[in-house]
């Protein structure tokens, strides 16, 4: 990710946040079409799961224009999921899953730069989600 994806990904943030309801909902049908061993991890108020995932979302965006305070988020989000024990694999299919979730949602609405950034952005933070455990492992 460059300057120009980081831009792109930040000026489009709020047409997507507008629509993050049904992102999270899309984000949340792909990943379970994707993976469905994982949807008995998501028990109890899903609601609320969502509202993390969105939240999540915009602190990441935030984020994109300081590496070590994205490098830190993407630490602690590796952190709080590490007692699922997800393999690089999982982390792929959930950046896939967004991705996918992205397009449907924003079909049209995003440009083509901004989309293509946005793909580097989700892949991004799923990279560094996966290698940052393994920095930090001791």
């Amino acid at each position: 990710m460059d300057s120009t994806d980081i831009a792109l990904v930040q000026s489009s943030f709020a047409r997507i946040f507008a629509r993050k309801a049904e992102l999270t909902d899309r984000f949340y049908a792909h990943l379970f079409a994707r993976m469905p061993e994982v949807e008995q991890l998501f028990s109890g108020d899903f609601r609320k799961q969502k509202e993390m995932f969105a939240s999540m979302l915009a602190s990441t965006v935030r984020s994109l224009s300081d590496y070590d305070t994205f490098a830190q988020l993407a630490q602690k989000l590796a952190q709080s999921h590490a007692r699922f024990h997800l393999s690089e694999v999982h982390m792929e299919n959930a950046a896939q899953s967004l991705v996918a979730a992205l397009h449907e949602v924003m079909e049209g609405k995003l440009s083509p730069e901004e989309e293509a950034a946005w793909t580097r952005a989700i892949t991004k933070l799923s990279s560094v989600m996966v290698a940052r455990p393994a920095a930090t492992a001791g």
